[in-house]
């Protein structure tokens, strides 16, 4: 080959004919074949700006047969505040749909493609990551089954590249084949042509298309505009070589096609992103172009992200580690998509007094996804407790804002941040370097932590309280749902008159929730730590685990220092006994059960059909109103000229309803006098009635 020396020229010729595969060459049975076998979990980023005609399309024919078939774990549009209604179309196709601004926030605005998939990469935890464009007018699972098929089949490739015939659509319909990509052709192969010779084989540098596996992707910095895709492939060659790069033909694509000014400024980011390479990064002109048609400078910003892992260790921010669980855990474990460890505390036992669907516990909510949210909303979830320190928060991928923001798409549950520890970091981890010296002293060292949260829980414990007494169920999280879910769950198991051995084995659950991945990957960092340097593999395992035996002897040490469960809860956090038996009788089942209406509900549902349906029920909404209806007698009027009233109803309605939409309170009623009753509504307070 003419350009190379010939042993390089020898090794491109190699790696055309080993890797250059067609997506012919794959099938989706294979893959999925493959990814069960290998345990794998592959996610996909679609970046998505203003795309809303083009982006379904592209989830529901290219990306769903693979959901389908097992392939795909995950699937997350990063919109950009699209204003065509782009996020809403996504979603509703069964994307995760976030905002690049709400991921690293810190950072200020997206600047561009390139910063969105260095962005999205910090809320996927696929081994695999493979990159969609949004906006495909031709979506095809061709597409997809091209760039994974040799990651998932063949160790030995790290990335693969997309390449397509593309066409050019004209004003009038007309195609022109191949002469889309004009970027591509006229600045970036002839720019590795002359500078990156040993990358001349790739026929599309510029595809949106693209996969890799995590694990190189965290080493790439990522050029936050277009030069995105030629600075990835650039440097992905510098770490893996050309052996550990691919390229597929995935056959045709039609891209909406951008006015050729605008490929000017394209063009720019592209020879800034190699110029940049080959070290020469010229400041001159400021990342500025200037357009003559416009008289001014336009920005082509010159920012690259740094590489993921390198950011995270400064920023001090959690990355994803172990694989997200993909087990199907026996009961009482239910499976909540990107939540670990759930399940119901008055399910771990059938002899448990707890009643069922009061309160779950669970893992972090780091990786909760769009469809777990759902799934807690179908469960009746109403309030979810995050007893994480601010610190903590602070450290996780999003600051909590992306759950938050997920939680409260669901409109039904409500998150509150109930830190054990304001400022102190109490993870598994953590919490196991904090308390080392007791790692191989038997269950001491989980005293005198547990004794800790003890001490400190008392405003989580009166929230969590005073909570489920007026909406439930509720769900209780920390880092890993083990160590401060664990000592809450003790005090209101206990509290419900739960034997100490029925608590125990709730909180060995733990071991089997959390999975030997998450156990594994957490004493191999811990390993890591100066703390354990001398190597003491059997106390981190001893401090990570949740043992029956921990549990029992905190269970004695709350006896013996607070005459059991009851004195701890009046002498440390203040509840009266009083309050103690109210919560104890909602924790069995003896209170009326709390019943949540919908709108829709009490629509279909007439006044009397409602009561005798119902009988006597409390209905308590957080905010609605108590509303109780009186009945006019026609027939007896009294002395001072007005008439008798017998109540007909009392029941909660939202002041939406009330006020503002009268004719369906009224269909709602089914009363032949509504403006006499509704003169007669009293009690518009917030307090519960029967």
């Amino acid at each position: 080959m003419v350009g190379l020396p010939l042993a390089e020229a020898g090794k491109l010729q190699n790696w055309l004919s080993r890797n250059r595969f067609h997506h012919s060459n794959f099938s989706i049975s294979g893959l999925a074949t493959a990814v069960k076998d290998q345990n794998l979990r592959v996610s996909v980023i679609i970046p998505s700006r203003e795309v809303a005609d083009t982006v379904g399309g592209v989830i529901s024919r290219t990306v769903k047969p693979f959901v389908t078939a097992g392939v795909i774990t995950s699937v997350i549009a990063i919109d950009n505040d699209s204003k065509d209604g782009t996020g809403e179309v996504a979603a509703r196709h069964g994307a995760t749909v976030l905002q690049r601004a709400n991921i690293a926030s810190e950072l200020g605005p997206s600047q561009g493609k390139g910063d969105a998939l260095w962005r999205a990469l910090q809320v996927t935890d696929g081994d695999i990551v493979a990159f969609l464009d949004g906006d495909t007018s031709d979506p095809d699972p061709a597409h997809l089954l091209g760039i994974l098929g040799p990651l998932i089949l063949r160790n030995d490739i790290e990335m693969v590249r997309g390449c397509f015939d593309r066409p050019f659509k004209l004003p009038n319909g007309d195609i022109r084949p191949h002469e889309g990509g004009r970027v591509n052709e006229l600045v970036a192969r002839p720019l590795l042509n002359i500078h990156f010779p040993q990358l001349a084989g790739f026929r599309q540098p510029l595809a949106g298309e693209f996969a890799a596996r995590r694990s190189l992707l965290e080493k790439l910095s990522f050029p936050v505009g277009y030069g995105v895709e030629i600075g990835t492939l650039i440097d992905a060659w510098q770490h893996v070589g050309l052996a550990g790069l691919a390229e597929v033909d995935l056959g045709t694509r039609q891209n909406q096609h951008k006015p050729l000014r605008e490929l000017g400024t394209m063009a720019f980011a592209v020879m800034s992103t190699l110029e940049r390479r080959l070290g020469r990064n010229s400041t001159s002109n400021n990342g500025q172009m200037w357009l003559p048609w416009h008289g001014a400078y336009r920005e082509v910003s010159a920012v690259e992200r740094p590489p993921l892992k390198l950011y995270l260790r400064t920023t001090k921010k959690i990355a994803p580690r172990a694989p997200a669980d993909t087990r199907l855990l026996p009961p009482p474990f239910i499976k909540i998509s990107g939540l670990s460890n759930f399940r119901d505390i008055g399910s771990s036992s059938r002899t448990s007094p707890m009643r069922r669907n009061v309160v779950y516990r669970g893992g972090g909510l780091s990786f909760l996804t769009q469809e777990g949210c759902a799934q807690l909303a179908a469960m009746g979830i109403q309030t979810v407790f995050d007893l994480r320190s601010f610190a903590e928060t602070e450290k996780s991928l999003d600051n909590g804002k992306l759950t938050k923001s997920l939680l409260a798409s669901t409109k039904s549950i409500d998150i509150i941040h109930a830190p054990i520890f304001k400022d102190e970091d109490f993870s598994p981890e953590a919490m196991t370097l904090r308390f080392k010296d007791y790692a191989s002293e038997g269950t001491e060292g989980f005293k005198r932590a547990y004794r800790k949260i003890l001490l400190n829980c008392h405003s989580a414990m009166t929230i969590i309280l005073d909570r489920m007494s007026k909406s439930r169920p509720i769900l209780v999280t920390c880092q890993a749902g083990k160590d401060r879910t664990g000592v809450i769950v003790m005090l209101l198991l206990l509290l419900s008159g739960c034997s100490a051995d029925t608590v125990a084995e709730d909180y060995h659950l733990s071991e089997q929730g959390l999975g030997e991945a998450w156990k594994q990957d957490a004493i191999d960092r811990l390993s890591e730590k100066e703390a354990f340097a001398d190597g003491k593999r059997q106390d981190i395992e001893n401090m990570i685990g949740a043992r029956k035996d921990v549990m029992l002897a905190v269970i004695e040490m709350v006896e013996r220092d607070w005459g059991g469960v009851e004195g701890f809860l009046t002498k440390v956090v203040g509840i009266s006994k009083a309050q103690l038996s109210k919560y104890r009788k909602i924790l069995r089942g003896q209170l009326p059960e709390i019943r949540r209406f919908r709108r829709s509900e009490l629509l279909n549902l007439s006044l009397r059909q409602w009561y005798h349906k119902n009988g006597p029920v409390v209905i308590d909404p957080v905010g609605d109103l108590s509303v109780k209806i009186e009945e006019k007698s026609d027939n007896v009027r009294n002395a001072d000229g007005t008439y008798d009233t017998r109540e007909v109803a009392s029941f909660k309605v939202s002041r939406k309803v009330l006020v503002e939409a009268s004719r369906v309170l009224h269909k709602m009623i089914g009363l032949a006098h509504f403006k006499d009753y509704l003169r007669n509504v009293v009690d518009l307070g917030e307090g519960r009635m029967k």
